[in-house]
């Protein structure tokens, strides 16, 4: 055992909370984006369940035990009055990749012979947003702002930046000719040209401070805008409860898809690195709906003798067959624009 022969090697008795203080600082300070602080927090809370076991210990049905209690348990944010929220699936995945890490750089560090997290399975989680605000929405939303609230909403909406990326803005990373995201969720760099509407909303806000959005009380970049959001939700009349400040950005790259711009534009401006994750973007409204169910209505009317919905429609199409009777031409071969058709009507009458 002690030559390690036979695939048996001794295993350090090092406990949970021990090891962890070695996982902070010789990984996650140096290599997470924000510096290890959210898994600081998130090992807190970890060290309650497994902070006093050896980490040999700790096995793949124990983690399975604390992700089930986890999932039940209940929490109360800072300043929150009335009952505890319920944790979501989502929080339980964040506490799991980590404690995931944990133990994958224990066995990667010889101290354990493999990871007992290695098989948990993450929670399920059906909590894609896929709303984005309706024009009259938008512009009641807007409409209830208030100062530079309302410019930070009018921002988000323009460029379709995460709440992050624009609360941390500053204004050395703004100029005459574009704007630079730096803390980006995928720890790169964005920049987007400076536009005329752009422009305008930047120039209501004094240049005094670091931050393009700065909180007066503390001098330094808002943290949160949660409250002032859920504010001005109520007083644009928005009571339908999946509206958060990152349907904003639903919204924003909705409209852009809609409105017929390139995925890789689209990428470029959104910060997307593939294709697939700008899907859960696409957001078709009503009338893109009904345009291409009529769409594919034409085309059946075309090659059946299927009824008419609209009576104008199919007095067009029997002119349209009527025309290309007499002009010897085949069906297959007329325009599948009714505009273009109607126009070459009048042209030939």
């Amino acid at each position: 055992m002690l030559e390690g022969r036979h695939g048996i090697r001794r295993q350090p008795d090092i406990a949970f909370r021990d090891f962890v203080k070695t996982y902070l600082s010789d990984h996650a300070e140096l290599h997470k984006r924000d510096g290890g602080r959210r898994d600081r927090e998130i090992i807190a809370r970890l060290n309650q369940t497994f902070g006093a076991l050896i980490l040999h210990e700790i096995t793949t049905h124990r983690i399975e035990q604390w992700k089930r209690g986890r999932l039940g348990g209940r929490w109360i944010s800072k300043g929150q009055r009335g009952r505890p929220s319920p944790i979501k699936p989502a929080t339980v995945n964040r506490e799991l990749d980590v404690l995931k890490s944990i133990f994958s750089k224990a066995a990667e560090w010889g101290k354990l012979l493999e990871s007992p997290a290695r098989r948990v399975k993450r929670l399920r989680v059906e909590n894609r947003r896929t709303r984005a605000l309706s024009a009259d929405e938008e512009q009641r939303l807007v409409a209830a702002c208030r100062g530079k609230f309302r410019t930070l909403v009018a921002l988000a909406l323009l460029t379709g930046a995460r709440r992050g990326e624009l609360l941390t803005l500053r204004w050395e990373h703004v100029s005459d000719q574009e704007l630079v995201f730096l803390e980006t969720k995928s720890g790169r760099s964005r920049r987007l040209p400076m536009t005329p509407r752009i422009a305008a909303l930047l120039a209501t806000l004094p240049r005094v401070h670091p931050w393009v959005f700065t909180n007066p009380r503390t001098a330094g970049p808002y943290t949160t805008v949660g409250k002032s959001f859920a504010r001005a939700l109520k007083r644009a009349g928005i009571t339908t409860g999946d509206v958060s400040f990152h349907t904003l950005r639903h919204t924003a790259l909705s409209r852009m898809i809609a409105a017929g711009h390139s995925d890789h534009t689209v990428m470029a401006i959104s910060g997307h690195s593939t294709t697939r994750m700008l899907e859960r973007y696409v957001h078709p409204t009503q009338d893109l709906k009904v345009s291409a169910l009529e769409t594919a209505a034409f085309e059946i009317e075309a090659a059946t003798n299927w009824p008419h919905a609209d009576p104008e429609a199919a007095k067009l199409n029997r002119e349209l067959e009527e025309l290309f009777r007499k002009s010897g031409g085949r069906r297959e071969a007329r325009t599948r624009d009714l505009r273009v058709a109607n126009a070459a009507l009048s042209q030939l009458s």
